[in-house]
């Protein structure tokens, strides 16, 4: 405690390590605890989640092979088999999974029943059905529908089926139906167990995150009273010392006579500061008590003036010398109180020609000089009365007393006899002096005061004066450099704000400045006004109401920024529209705390339109696809059902057949649209080009559509032939999307024309209909995936949304346009244009 007493500096560092290490330890505690407990919640989340992701594709598998097992005895295909044989495989591997790792009674008791289940359904049950379907294939069989009497005469039909064809007792194997029901159930109970365990660990989790929190407010609580038994005791001990010099020199200046300051206990900066403080009144007390002294001798003298004219005479000569003394007196404590303000009121290197001219002043000095250095070299020199030769002789030659001074880092001094050169015309002796100043907090050399006197050597008061300019001056560059850390931090603060690419606004609340960043500028230009710095608005309430005036829903927003104003910090974002819905913004705020104290809001504004966007096609996809895919599945399970367990007439049956594979059909074009979609979205869609005719590929296209649909009359024009470079089945597939459409969206019937002609070097092909038309707000997002025009006539006709942006890749693959024009009502004209090929000039060259 001694050694770290002797600096200002140590004392400080010593509270800022103490408080580092408390903050720390503490800091470290809680970071341990926590990684523990949140690796120990997602090893049991992992685990939870394996199991119902195993439960949940043991109970996809048995539907699958319950699903194939049908559709191998209706078809009797190898591939049915196969698939009922990976489903087997994939089953019996899930069931040893849950009888090797079972650690519940629910997953126990769900793995044994799922046992029973495979052994009964794959070991009698699937073998039965194998037989029967060898049989059927090799004729020894034929019968539209399974007969039970047949199965029961099979070679282990007897295990399942009487000799009548009934099954024995209630035995279900045959369909596994009864079994998986006790098994759903069974999984029931299970999931629910693990949404039990998970429901659990979350909260476990959540308790330890609490015991966290309660540790990190004792950390800050440790640091609270470290500050105030370390740092404040030392602030107000400094401060108070600092205050007496002050008020004592004011009272010097001023003429008046001030008591010996006592001496802090502690042996450090302010200790020498004052200890020098001391001397120098005590000084000025002595030259006052000699002035009355010399007043007093000069009254006795004048009362024997007549007598003593020749003594008086020496005696006013004495006096004039006297007072010559006091003058200088003056004039010395004068040009040190300049200096001490002049040091205390600088901050840039500017002052320092005027420090060293009054340095060289109060010493009775000829030439001087102030070195500033940085680690190795001398940054910059401020000289008084050299010549460029002498500084770089003082800085470079290795004997000059600079250089002694900097090695040894303490105050040195020499004399020696200069020849006449210069200067002066005679020889005459040198005094030379160097100080160093020190920077108390690293013990290194930051400058250095270099004197030299012609006429006598330093007086120790010179020396001492010189001493104690040299701490005022280190005080004034740590201060100096303290300034300029200051500056730099507040550049470093705004560089940081404009790399920050979310808009930032933060307001001071003491202060009420406001600082925002680059981005805020350019994603809100209206909070900009011609006499305002982009980098800090003159008012918090102003930019928010002028960006109140650009939001859709204005009145959340107020009030959102209502409790910022009145500190009352929203706990939860806020997500708002801009520009009528052309953009979305979401805003939260963050509390800005120094030292446990809330100074200031950081209010962030992030650009979220491309989330909302993609969470809204998002929900689109998945209800487009819920409700077109589930419709044909329907469909064919409905009537596929109907046709196992009942007999119809042939004509019912070959009704029924039609509207599966019609539904069929619907659902494969769903599923190719989708993978047309997703493989021209990963470039992945390959195409086949070649050369043809066009007019004759859009004829037949219209021919098929027009002996399929008879509430419709199709009208075809066009002279060919009309060459373009494409891939066929991709602008057949185009062409029937479009006359699908056109179709589907003429629900009453009407003409439906389909124009091909050359115009301008391009193939240009006009389907018309006279439909419901599109709503001209619709006609911007018209090719976009998943978009449908909202409304009561097209939810009732059904799609994807897929079909137009499908259209629209496959034209921008073959650098085509595609564009419409429509009327709500009256009907909807798509015009597409390919480039013709150079085989097309050839072949209208040769006709002619």
């Amino acid at each position: 405690m001694k050694w770290i007493n002797q600096k200002i500096g140590r004392q400080l560092m010593f509270a800022f390590y103490a408080v580092f290490i408390a903050l720390s330890i503490t800091s470290a505690i809680v970071y341990t605890y926590t990684e523990q407990k949140i690796s120990q919640t997602d090893a049991t989340f992992d685990d939870l989640r394996e199991r119902r992701t195993n439960a949940n594709a043991l109970a996809y598998e048995w539907s699958a092979a319950q699903s194939n097992v049908k559709s191998y005895l209706l078809f009797g295909t190898p591939a049915m088999l196969n698939a009922v044989k990976t489903n087997q495989d994939e089953i019996n591997r899930l069931t040893t999974w849950f009888e090797q790792n079972a650690i519940y009674t629910q997953g126990d008791q769900y793995a044994t029943a799922t046992r029973n289940v495979y052994d009964d359904y794959f070991g009698t049950a699937v073998p039965l059905l194998r037989q029967y379907v060898e049989q059927k294939q090799e004729g020894s069989v034929d019968e539209q529908f399974v007969d039970p009497k047949t199965l029961a005469s099979l070679s282990n039909g007897s295990e399942l089926f009487n000799s009548d064809g009934t099954l024995k007792g209630s035995n279900s194997q045959i369909d596994g139906e009864a079994d998986t029901a006790g098994i759903e159930a069974l999984l029931t109970n299970y999931l629910n167990l693990i949404q039990t365990e998970e429901d659990e660990a979350k909260a476990s989790l959540l308790n330890e995150m609490r015991i966290a929190q309660f540790i990190w407010l004792s950390n800050l609580l440790v640091l609270v009273i470290i500050l105030v038994l370390l740092v404040r005791p030392f602030i107000n001990r400094v401060t108070k010392q600092i205050n007496s010099l002050s008020r004592d020199s004011a009272q010097l200046a001023s003429g008046e006579d001030v008591k010996e300051l006592p001496l802090p206990k502690r042996r450090d900066e302010l200790h020498t500061l004052t200890a020098s403080f001391n001397q120098m009144a005590a000084s000025i007390a002595d030259n006052k008590v000699h002035m009355l002294a010399k007043n007093e001798e000069l009254q006795a003298q004048q009362e024997e003036l007549v007598a003593q004219q020749e003594e008086l005479q020496a005696q006013q000569e004495e006096l004039e010398e006297a007072l010559e003394i006091t003058l200088q007196s003056e004039q010395h404590l004068k040009y040190r109180n300049e200096l001490t303000e002049t040091l205390a009121s600088r901050e840039t290197l500017t002052a320092y020609p005027e420090i060293i001219e009054k340095l060289v002043s109060i010493t009775h000095s000829e030439i001087g000089a102030l070195l500033f250095l940085d680690q190795h070299d001398v940054r910059s020199t401020i000289e008084y009365g050299m010549t460029p030769d002498m500084v770089e002789q003082l800085i470079h030659e290795d004997q000059s007393l600079f250089h002694r001074a900097r090695v040894l880092k303490r105050p040195v001094h020499s004399s020696k006899q200069v020849a006449h050169e210069s200067p002066l015309p005679y020889p005459y002796y040198m005094y030379e002096v160097a100080v160093p100043i020190l920077d108390p907090n690293e013990e290194k050399i930051i400058a250095c005061i270099y004197l030299v006197r012609y006429r006598d050597a330093f007086t120790p008061e010179q020396m001492s004066d010189i001493l104690s300019f040299s701490h005022q001056l280190s005080l004034s560059l740590m201060r100096m450099g303290i300034y300029e850390k200051m500056i730099h931090e507040k550049n470093k603060t705004g560089q940081l704000l404009n790399s920050i690419r979310e808009a930032v606004v933060y307001i001071e609340h003491e202060s009420d400045e406001l600082l925002v960043n680059e981005p805020l500028m350019k994603l809100f230009p209206e909070i900009q006004t011609e006499h305002q710095d982009e980098s800090n608005l003159s008012s918090f309430r102003q930019a928010m109401s002028a960006l109140s005036s650009i939001i859709d829903e204005a009145e959340p927003f107020e009030q959102y920024i209502e409790q910022i104003v009145e500190q009352n910090l929203p706990k939860d974002s806020l997500v708002v529209s801009i520009r009528a819905r052309s953009a979305y913004i979401q805003i939260y705020a963050e509390k800005i705390q120094i030292n446990n104290v809330w100074v200031g809001t950081m209010l962030v504004l992030r650009d979220v339109t491309k989330e909302t966007e993609s969470d809204r096609m998002k929900e689109e996809f998945v209800s487009t696809v819920s409700h077109e895919l589930r419709t044909p599945l329907s469909s064919i399970y409905g009537f596929t059902e109907l046709m196992l367990n009942k007999s119809f007439e042939e004509e019912r049956q070959l009704k029924y057949l039609q509207t599966i594979h019609s539904e069929t059909g619907r659902l494969t074009t769903l599923v190719n649209d989708f993978l047309d979609v997703q493989r021209m979205e990963s470039s992945e869609q390959r195409y086949q080009m070649s050369t043809f005719d066009i007019v004759e590929l859009a004829n037949d296209v219209t021919d098929f559509y027009g002996a399929s649909h008879t509430t419709h009359t199709l009208v075809f024009a066009g002279n060919g032939p009309i060459m373009i470079d494409a891939d066929s089945e991709k602008i057949k597939q185009l062409l029937n999307n479009l006359l699908s459409n056109a179709i589907k969206y003429s629900p009453d019937g009407g003409t439906v024309s389909i124009e091909v002609q050359h115009q301008d070097g391009f193939a240009e092909i006009k389907i018309r209909d006279e439909g419901m038309g599109i709503p001209q707000e619709a006609m911007s997002k018209l090719f976009d995936k998943f978009y449908r025009v909202d409304n009561s006539e097209t939810r009732k006709i059904g799609g994807t949304g897929l079909g137009l942006s499908i259209c629209k890749e496959i034209v921008k693959h073959h650098n085509g346009t595609i564009d419409v024009e429509s009327t709500v009502g009256v009907g909807s004209t798509f015009t597409i244009r390919f480039p013709v090929a150079v085989i097309s000039t050839i072949l209208t060259y040769e006709t002619e």
